[in-house]
């Protein structure tokens, strides 16, 4: 493996460990993109260094995001990343926004009638409103990669498109 790949594969598993998916899955993933082309669940083992096991819970929770399609080819079968580093960005957000944000709006507003000290009232109304802004922020977040994907063309102007996407939500 080359140096390159080492280091993106390092990032993309602190990344899948930031996201609560786990450094493995985003290792797991990360090689299956680099690789761009169908691989065995062998190759995937000997590309990353992992067990057996872990590549096996790996690719699971990939399947469930879906980032990863799987098809079988006589007795073997095949992975491949279904999506691209930024759409597979968005489905970890979206993901991220549905199993960590909301569920936690909903444990804080359900509870809040239980709360009988103002003080810490309080606090459970500060939170959900800081919960609901990180939800607008990871919805608006997720809904520009959304734009940028459906972009015709290479991004030369990094800049320019910046511009473009800011216009098009303050409309």
């Amino acid at each position: 493996m080359s140096e390159v790949m080492r280091e993106v594969l390092d990032s993309l598993a602190k990344i899948g460990k930031q996201w609560g998916l786990g450094a493995p899955v985003g290792r797991v993933w990360g090689f299956l993109l680099f690789k761009s082309c169908p691989v065995t669940q062998r190759e995937i083992e000997e590309g990353t260094g992992y067990s057996r096991g872990l590549v096996s819970r790996s690719l699971k929770k990939l399947k469930m995001g879906p980032m990863i399609e799987v098809s079988r080819e006589g007795r073997e079968i095949h992975y491949l990343a279904n999506t691209s580093l930024t759409e597979g960005f968005g489905e970890l957000m979206k993901h991220f926004l549905t199993d960590r944000i909301k569920p936690m709006i909903e444990l804080l507003s359900e509870n809040l009638d239980k709360i009988n000290d103002a003080k810490v009232r309080e606090t459970f109304l500060a939170l959900i409103n800081e919960y609901k802004k990180l939800d607008l922020a990871v919805l608006l977040f997720s809904k520009i990669i959304d734009d940028i994907n459906t972009m015709p063309g290479d991004v030369e102007n990094v800049e320019e498109v910046a511009e473009k996407i800011s216009m098009k939500i303050m409309m």
